[in-house]
């Protein structure tokens, strides 16, 4: 796939224009389905809206951008905060820019939202009806100013049903995904050769960003697009959240890492494994066997038809009878766009049914006698009678 440039960021994205068309031509379905008129995007940034509709990584800090869709025609992504009131005649906010075909087909962008522009677009006759996703994000001064000028206009709650069609991933972004899967494994693979007795904590981690970056790893905050959690122990007397630079790593350790890094198209991956300076305790190899049975049992039990909320208790229910403790958590949800999306308990998703496309995370964590908790983590697609597991890496403990 020829790669393309995102003439306002100056980056290159790897998703195609078919696959962008395809989301737009998903949104307008919707909106016919539902009669709605003009749907609004609000915080286009929270569970990658902006990267769903244009292709391009999220790579700005939460903004005040939204998207203004019409049921035909070219989609408005506006920047910024500003409203205008004084351009009725033309029905085009001030300062609005023609599309960059390069970068966003379909697309043009705006420095004002104008509530003349989505009247403008409202159908002649008929109800008036404006879609709203993360209506519940919208600033006091914007709503103000959009009950003011759009007095006849009802308000639609779409966000909860437009997110199961999102969570439905293309086979295009589920290569996408599949490619992040991989950068992870790479980056697990390079720290073989780093971790070693004498390393801090934050030394390791900060290596680890590095081989993420090195291998393609996007984004203008490390601490986001790379999340990474790395604890090490010896005594099984576990510390709290990795306070740099962490302890000093010695001889006999046990280190748990979990990578939710965001691969070089913007897509988020997941994996949790473990290493071990030298043979494994018993007490060791023992919790991290429970970690992979639930591994084993979500691979079995996930099947489109069912819900999120339907097997973690099915796998509660299973673990018990085990005499498996497993941690109170939601522990299957989607990932992607974000490291947690719907089908979820956030998004309202939970009790959705499956349906091929979605790909999930499962990270369940087992607790032993004392407290301590262990979790193997792997992403999977979701296929027409169950599960593929998306990384290859082997769920055995790792021997340095």
């Amino acid at each position: 796939m020829e790669r393309r440039l995102d003439l306002l960021t100056g980056l290159y994205y790897d998703v195609s224009q078919e696959e962008i068309t395809r989301r737009h031509n998903l949104v307008r379905e919707y909106m016919e389905k539902k009669d709605i008129s003009v749907l609004l995007v609000l915080a286009s940034h929270k569970e990658g809206y902006r990267q769903w509709l244009t292709g391009v990584d999220g790579t700005e800090r939460p903004s005040e951008s939204c998207f203004v869709i019409p049921k035909e025609g070219d989609i408005l992504h506006v920047v910024g905060n500003k409203m205008a009131e004084a351009d009725e005649e033309t029905g085009q906010p001030e300062g609005a820019l023609p599309d960059a075909e390069e970068a966003f087909g379909g697309i043009r962008t705006a420095y004002q939202l104008s509530a003349f522009t989505i009247r403008r677009m409202m159908e002649d006759g008929g109800e008036k009806r404006l879609g709203l996703i993360h209506g519940e994000e919208i600033r006091a001064g914007l709503y103000d100013y959009l009950k003011k000028f759009l007095p006849d206009v009802e308000w639609v709650d779409a966000t909860e049903e437009f997110a199961e069609r999102k969570a439905v991933k293309s086979l295009e972004e589920q290569r996408l995904i599949q490619e992040v899967t991989r950068l992870q494994e790479q980056v697990l693979e390079g720290l073989c050769g780093y971790l070693i007795p004498g390393v801090k904590e934050a030394e390791a981690v900060r290596y680890a960003r590095y081989l993420a970056s090195h291998l393609g790893s996007g984004g203008i905050d490390t601490m986001e697009y790379a999340q990474i959690e790395l604890l090490s122990w010896k005594d099984r007397q576990i510390p709290g959240p990795l306070d740099a630079p962490g302890r000093e790593m010695e001889a006999g350790d046990m280190v748990e890492i979990k990578l939710r890094i965001r691969g070089n198209s913007g897509f988020y991956g997941f994996i949790a494994r473990r290493f071990s300076f030298g043979e494994p305790a018993s007490r060791e190899k023992e919790i991290w066997h429970k970690a992979i049975l639930l591994q084993e049992m979500a691979e079995e039990k996930i099947k489109p038809g069912k819900t999120v909320a339907q097997i973690e208790k099915e796998i509660g229910e299973e673990a018990k009878k085990q005499g498996i403790s497993l941690a109170e958590k939601d522990f299957i949800h989607g990932i992607g766009y974000c490291v947690s999306e719907g089908p979820d308990r956030a998004s309202g998703l939970q009790h959705t049914p499956l349906q091929r496309g979605m790909v999930l995370a499962v990270e369940p964590e087992v607790m032993d006698e004392r407290g301590n908790k262990a979790c193997c983590g792997d992403v999977y697609g979701v296929t027409e009678d169950g599960v593929q597991r998306m990384s290859k890496s082997e769920r055995k403990i790792k021997v340095l």
